[in-house]
């Protein structure tokens, strides 16, 4: 009986915690956007000014997670999430992932999703920049799991995985040095933790804050659905870490070394949740948006129509701008020998393409572009189809 008693005042002491954290939040967020003006301009423009959400996963020792339970929940560049990767598995002798785990992070890439940076390792940036130095943090955290990223490719489709364009803190943990070392040099925004207002305006450059929804954070929908009302009120944009996708009935697969998968196996949500703050996303007219849309950079898959795409609009800069993108109407891409029209869905103003006497079989993402008019597919392999009028 005592035993019972002592373990039902812990579970009151947890959900006060749980309470007081997520109101104290709320309240800290309600104080510092106080003296946003509510907009009144109607016409909202996804990547320019159209506020929206992203969530943000870590640790891709749970690639099985986020694939089993997140790839058709999220669909196909319908809500875009970013995926943060590691190039080891901390569970299982810090072992490189197989080609197994490869082939399905960039099926998720192929979908529309982000894959993100999140320390080849996973070390705490400060801690190990401490001991060994910063230059050899970035040298053995961050370019080894670039390079690495480089090198692999899906088994079957030969697709390899884009260049990263956003990093996530591991552990959230951080200093001024390691984001100076970092941005602009190696990524145009990275992700941390709970800061001042907790969110983040459109071509952010820089550290940019986040909420947990997981483990001893909690996952709290009223609180929540609050804060996704404040997110449309300013205009910004609300990044939502998370870990695991797992049904709550479902145990963890790993196996347990010292603990490590009890605890970290504590960092997940559920299906169900993720899906009760889509619904709620969808209530409020919130876009989808990943990590590095947030920070208004394009991002292509096909280094043809990439470099097509420089070409264009004149750039050479590191970075190609959504915003550049989007001033585009005529597009002749004719001959150029593109395979994958990843990143065409920034071309929102888009009205006229040519896309003949190429490699492309998969023509979903023209329904993307809400203004099109005329579309050239001539001399494509095309298998995957879309609804979608086409003139030729």
């Amino acid at each position: 009986m005592l035993k019972m008693l002592k373990q039902y005042i812990k579970f009151l002491e947890t959900k006060y915690y749980h309470w007081r954290y997520w109101n104290n939040l709320y309240r800290n967020m309600l104080k510092q956007t106080g003296r946003y003006k509510r907009r009144t301009n109607n016409e909202f423009i996804p990547y320019i000014n159209k506020p929206g959400i992203a969530f943000s996963f870590d640790d891709s020792y749970r690639v099985h997670d986020w694939y089993n339970y997140g790839k058709s929940m999220f669909g196909y560049y319908d809500i875009k999430v970013t995926f943060n990767i590691n190039g080891t598995h901390p569970l299982e002798s810090s072992r490189e992932h197989t080609q197994q785990e490869i082939d399905k992070l960039i099926e998720l890439q192929s979908n529309g999703h982000e894959i993100g940076h999140h320390g080849f390792r996973h070390q705490k940036a400060p801690d190990y920049a401490a001991k060994n130095g910063y230059d050899k943090w970035v040298e053995d955290e961050i370019e080894t799991l670039i390079n690495w990223m480089d090198k692999k490719s899906h088994s079957k489709t030969k697709e390899k995985f884009k260049k990263p364009v956003s990093f996530a803190f591991p552990h959230f943990i951080y200093d001024d040095d390691t984001i100076k070392k970092l941005i602009p040099n190696y990524f145009s925004i990275a992700r941390g933790h709970i800061k001042k207002d907790n969110l983040t305006p459109f071509n952010f450059i820089g550290l940019a804050p986040s909420i947990c929804l997981d483990s001893y954070y909690s996952f709290n929908m009223y609180y929540i659905k609050k804060i996704l009302k404040l997110t449309k009120k300013t205009g910004k944009n609300l990044i939502l870490t998370c870990h695991s996708i797992l049904p709550e009935n479902v145990k963890i697969q790993h196996c347990d070394q010292d603990g490590k998968a009890t605890k970290w196996g504590t960092w997940r949500i559920s299906p169900m949740e993720i899906q009760a703050i889509i619904h709620e996303a969808r209530k409020n007219d919130l876009e989808f948006y990943t990590t590095s849309e947030i920070a208004g950079i394009a991002t292509f898959l096909d280094s043809n129509l990439e470099n097509t795409i420089r070409e264009c609009i004149l750039t050479t800069s590191k970075w190609i701008k959504i915003s550049e993108l989007m001033e585009i109407k005529d597009l002749d891409l004719s001959n150029k020998g593109i395979s994958n029209l990843d990143g065409l869905q920034y071309f929102t103003n888009l009205e006229k393409i040519n896309l003949s006497n190429n490699n492309i079989t998969d023509i979903r993402i023209l329904k993307k572009l809400p203004k099109i008019k005329y579309i050239n597919i001539d001399n494509n392999p095309i298998i995957q189809k879309e609804k979608i009028i086409v003139t030729s």
